[in-house]
């Protein structure tokens, strides 16, 4: 992590205070309303009137410090991007001297809101792409192109050709993760950090200096900073979790290629399909929707209205126009 942006977590870190309680706040109001009344029923000095007004000034004006400084959130206005979708009990915005906030779907993610996920989320990016989240986790908006992430476990979606300019990358105590036309997950394991790429590749930036994470890898970066790299497949179990956040893919009118093509890279797997059956996936035209659906059950519905058949063995999508084709396995 750079030094710049070690300096931010701490400044930022020491700006917090502890949360005061309602008898904490009752107690500050009652006693300077006392030292006030006190000060106008006396035959005081001037000055000690100005002294004591002054002194109430200072306190309100440190309260309001206060307040805006521990809850930055929706002040702010620069745009992350915005809640799509979530499972209950949902995505919080956390406070500190407030209650937590519940955020409906449609919701602004502004720079500095602290996001308490309670039920695996999907947000929608506003340079493109999206981000999911898993439920119990805790992630700060650090700008419009980064996220800290304090616990729990995202997934970064974003195509290539989409966000050139942008570095988006999710900071964590083992470094910046960012994207290079990527598919990626950041987990915080047991005070672990792991990266898993599954389209694409990461720059992983620290501030030893600079790596590359090609798709297919996995790399464990313990509490002292050691990484350990072993290959893992870009579908699976792995990924399973990705999965049930898949965003709406709209289908009406649209070729049946298309629609593989989504679900391949939504899946992780490898699209294999003969000539005759990628000219019929061509002309063919589909028709109402799949909202709702996971992409494997998306898949089921559309398929059974073709006459192609199709198979899912281990990473890969494998479609045919003959009829002799094995039984769709899961």
């Amino acid at each position: 992590m750079s030094d710049s942006m070690n300096e931010e977590r701490a400044l930022r870190d020491g700006l917090r205070a502890n949360v005061l309680s309602p008898e904490a706040m009752q107690r500050i109001r009652q006693a300077t309303e006392a030292e006030w009344r006190s000060a106008t029923r006396a035959p005081a000095s001037r000055s000690r009137v100005f002294a004591v007004a002054a002194s109430i000034a200072v306190l309100a004006a440190g309260m309001s410090w206060a307040f805006f400084a521990l809850n930055p959130g929706s002040a702010n206005g620069a745009i992350l991007g915005e809640v799509a979708s979530f499972d209950a009990p949902g995505v919080f915005e956390a406070r500190t001297l407030q209650r937590d906030v519940l955020l409906v779907a449609g919701a602004k993610l502004h720079v500095g809101q602290v996001l308490d996920v309670r039920g695996d989320s999907l947000v929608t990016l506003n340079g493109g792409g999206n981000l999911r989240v898993a439920r119990a986790s805790a992630i700060e908006v650090d700008s419009e192109n980064a996220i800290s992430l304090e616990r729990g476990e995202l997934y970064v979606d974003i195509p290539p050709g989409s966000r050139a300019g942008d570095a988006f990358r999710i900071v964590t105590e083992a470094g910046e993760f960012r994207h290079q036309g990527t598919q990626f997950a950041v987990a915080i394991v047991e005070g672990q950090t792991r990266l898993r790429v599954r389209e694409g590749r990461v720059l992983w930036h620290v501030n030893g200096g600079d790596s590359t994470v090609d798709a297919g890898t996995e790399v464990i970066i313990d509490k002292n900073g050691k990484a350990t790299r072993r290959p893992i497949p870009t579908a699976g179990r792995e990924w399973t979790w990705t999965e049930s956040m898949t965003p709406d893919v709209a289908i009406e009118n649209r070729p049946l290629l298309e629609f593989l093509e989504w679900f391949a890279r939504e899946t992780g797997r490898k699209l294999v399909i003969d000539d005759a059956a990628r000219k019929q996936a061509t002309d063919i035209r589909m028709h109402g929707d799949v909202h709702g659906l996971t992409a494997t059950e998306a898949l089921s519905a559309v398929m059974a209205t073709t006459s192609l058949r199709y198979e899912l063995p281990g990473g890969v999508i494998r479609v045919s126009s003959t009829r002799e084709s094995k039984t769709p396995s899961a």
